[in-house]
């Protein structure tokens, strides 16, 4: 019987640890939206772009489009990580869903003896959009990004200055709410004339619906 309440309270402490930390995960993120949101993204020139392996031409990170940033550190650099194969299809829909497709802007920090099977993994799915292959890791010391993969993406307006947290590749409700975010913008822009990525009124419920996804992830 000792045995029994033993373990049962061993179980029991377990269960309101993990609660606990599941709360305490749920509370970081609402704090890490509230602080990331209108944060301008610093990029560091002279970071060379590749694709497939061969140098290329490097997205446009100054212009009045809407850019999608992802950051992955040298933790995040594996294929079941990437999820290069979403991010495929999401590129593909943004091809058509959009008045202007948004700047897909990767940066990716990859310890030196991981290059050649980071290269393996972008032919294995087919992933040939141009990533700025940052060795030196300027732009995490530029910006002092969040430490979660899934707070490690962003959509910018044309001012690189954030609107959304989150990783769509992660989280389908976040592309949904990029998407929508996107398509109101361009609405509204178009119909008053305006170039891209203005301020909106639609930035506190962004705020709201951005934290309530983020959330969703711990339940």
């Amino acid at each position: 019987m000792k045995t029994e309440i033993t373990y049962t309270a061993i179980a029991m402490l377990i269960v309101l640890c993990f609660s606990s930390c599941k709360n305490k995960q749920k509370s970081d993120a609402v704090k890490i939206v509230a602080e990331w949101t209108g944060k301008e993204i610093c990029f560091p020139e002279g970071i060379p772009c590749t694709s497939m392996g061969k140098d290329t031409v490097c997205p446009d990170l100054y212009n009045d489009n809407y850019r999608i940033m992802l950051y992955v550190d040298s933790l995040g650099c594996t294929s079941c990580r990437l999820k290069l194969s979403e991010w495929n299809k999401i590129m593909k829909e943004s091809d058509t869903v959009f008045i202007r497709k948004p700047e897909f802007v990767f940066f990716f920090q990859p310890k030196k003896a991981d290059e050649k099977d980071l290269q393996h993994i972008f032919r294995q799915n087919g992933f040939r959009h141009p990533v700025f292959v940052d060795r030196e890791n300027v732009i995490e010391k530029l910006n002092g990004f969040p430490s979660r993969p899934e707070h490690q993406c962003f959509l910018l307006d044309k001012d690189n200055k954030v609107i959304i947290v989150g990783n769509p590749s992660l989280n389908p409700g976040i592309w949904t709410l990029f998407k929508k975010i996107i398509t109101e913008r361009e609405t509204s822009i178009q119909s008053s004339g305006k170039k891209g990525g203005e301020p909106s009124v639609f930035a506190k419920d962004i705020n709201v619906k951005n934290a309530l996804i983020i959330k969703q992830q711990y339940l």
